[in-house]
């Protein structure tokens, strides 16, 4: 890494980033907000790499965190999506799609093009920590891709090649094929079918995130606390996954399969946020008024009110961390809200949508300009 963030001993930086195929220009527009605003705060232009030390990404995040932590800007990665979006989800022919919508080919030629084809976890062309998530369906069991030299599965894996394991990462069943990885394994290599690491507790990996950063057994062992660590985390949007009413009854088993995988990463992301709300904290700022607080906690994906109230909250040295989290709920009420009431939420609610490219764009670029205030945050940068 050319940046060693393990070396300093200032408050510890992460970033965490969901998945969600072409919804990932939502986090993507929120990236390029956090760096032109971190820029203009510290008065040097410099890649998010050396911003955070910490990068964490499933799927469409594992894209995004790759590409951050190979030095490459927020908007290169934007780029990514509008120029290859469509080219990506090209649907395969119909025989083939029985098993699944899209080929990986063109998916895999423009990861080995951004990423390298030769470049490996282990390589040092990494500029930070950055952590992984996918789940190895050989072997049943989710697992976390790490560039940490002292972590327990390193030498088995530092010579992984990258865009393999973001490929794997973005595997959604029924989208794309599964990704075969060679992985070293008592001296022999084992080969293992890996896919999305969305399809696990982990398509928002936060909390994974905050635990390789902190817990000894992942070999980081970062001290927590709301004034020593910070983690930002990116959604992709969210939104109830329904079936109208009378329909359920004519699903068939691949309609089934589409919506156990959208609803299984909705309640995940949940999950995660509502832990992540119970051990951390909002960023320090001005105290609204009880109503617009509700209304921008509702906007970044808070869990509700009931959902909390077991629980008593401390601040400052009580919590674990400081904790932004930075999506948006697909409905029609808040895309009204963002100015964005031409946009039908149930076609941006697909995460395939090639033609609602541009108002992914769209709806990234208001959340950042709601949501995104690094000057509420300066005190772990400047």
């Amino acid at each position: 890494m050319e940046n060693n963030p393990n070396a300093v001993t200032r408050p510890k930086r992460l970033l965490s980033i969901d998945g969600g195929g072409l919804k990932g220009l939502i986090p993507a527009e929120a990236l390029i907000a956090i760096e032109s605003q971190l820029d203009t705060l510290s008065g040097q232009s410099r890649p998010l790499c050396e911003r955070f030390d910490l990068i964490g990404g499933t799927s469409t995040g594992a894209i995004l965190a790759v590409g951050l932590a190979l030095g490459l800007k927020a908007a290169e990665l934007r780029d990514f999506y509008l120029e290859f979006g469509k080219k990506i989800f090209t649907k395969v022919f119909l025989p083939v799609r029985f098993w699944h919508k899209y080929p990986s080919g063109p998916l895999e030629t423009e990861l080995q093009k951004v990423f390298g084809a030769d470049s490996t976890l282990g390589g040092g062309k990494l500029r930070t920590n950055l952590l992984i998530v996918s789940t190895n369906a050989t072997l049943g069991a989710t697992w976390f891709f790490t560039n940490n030299p002292k972590g327990k599965y390193f030498d088995t894996n530092r010579q992984l090649p990258l865009w393999q394991i973001v490929r794997a990462s973005s595997a959604a069943p029924t989208y794309f094929p599964p990704q075969t990885i060679s992985v070293p394994a008592n001296g022999q290599p084992e080969e293992y079918e890996f896919i999305d690491g969305g399809v696990s507790s982990y398509n928002n990996p936060s909390l994974q995130v905050f635990l390789e950063a902190t817990n000894p057994n992942y070999r980081l062992g970062w001290p927590a606390g709301a004034d020593k660590l910070l983690l930002i985390s990116l959604g992709t949007g969210f939104d109830a996954v329904t079936i109208p009413a009378g329909k359920a009854a004519c699903y068939n088993l691949l309609e089934w399969a589409g919506y156990a995988i959208e609803a299984l990463m909705e309640d995940a992301n949940l999950q995660q946020n509502v832990l992540m709300h119970l051990i951390g904290q909002p960023p320090a700022g001005k105290t609204p008024t009880a109503a617009a607080e509700a209304k921008v906690a509702r906007a970044a994906g808070a869990p509700p009110a009931d959902a909390l109230d077991f629980i008593g909250f401390g601040s400052g040295a009580d919590k674990a961390l400081t904790y932004q989290r930075i999506t948006v709920s697909l409905t029609r009420e808040r895309l009204a809200e963002l100015d964005l009431g031409d946009i039908d939420p149930a076609k941006v609610s697909e995460m395939d949508a090639v033609d609602q490219i541009p108002n992914f764009q769209r709806i990234g670029q208001a959340v950042a300009r709601e949501q995104v205030k690094m000057d509420l945050l300066k005190q772990f940068f400047v």
